[in-house]
């Protein structure tokens, strides 16, 4: 005997509606419980991947940003950018770390390189599901 054949209808029916209220019970609870990962504030830039791997420290990733070149670092000013790396809106620091003691989220901005970075865990930022996005010091 087949199992369509076993149940009765009114069975069916107590299963279906059992299985909707499940399913709205659920949907509910994830509509009010569900909090996106924040966007950065409106005058900070997105680092965006794919994240090169810089070989001269301990975990540390290079975001190319040309267009912020006018403000970073530079050998006769290596305390110029006023930049600050924020990993899902929290800052990490400190700044103007030299490249090969990058690790457990500090960074430099180098003219001509860009950000070298490195996440707060030290997690490759490529894979880790973190946002990164630059700005100035918030006040």
């Amino acid at each position: 005997m087949e199992l369509a054949e076993r149940w009765t209808r009114s069975r069916q029916i107590k299963v279906g509606l059992a299985a909707f209220a499940f399913y709205f019970a659920v949907a509910g609870y994830l509509k009010y419980t569900y909090v996106p990962p924040p966007d950065p504030p409106k005058d900070h830039i997105w680092l965006e991947g794919p994240f090169i791997r810089y070989e001269g420290s301990k975990a540390g990733y290079i975001a190319i940003l040309p267009k912020l070149d006018a403000m970073a670092d530079r050998s006769d000013d290596p305390f110029r950018s006023p930049l600050i790396v924020y990993e899902n809106d929290i800052a990490l620091g400190p700044a103007h770390t030299v490249h090969a003691d990058i690790a457990n989220g500090r960074f430099s901005h180098w003219e001509g390189l860009g950000v070298v970075f490195s996440a707060s865990d030290n997690s490759d930022p490529n894979s880790n599901w973190k946002k990164y996005s630059v700005g100035r010091p918030k006040s």
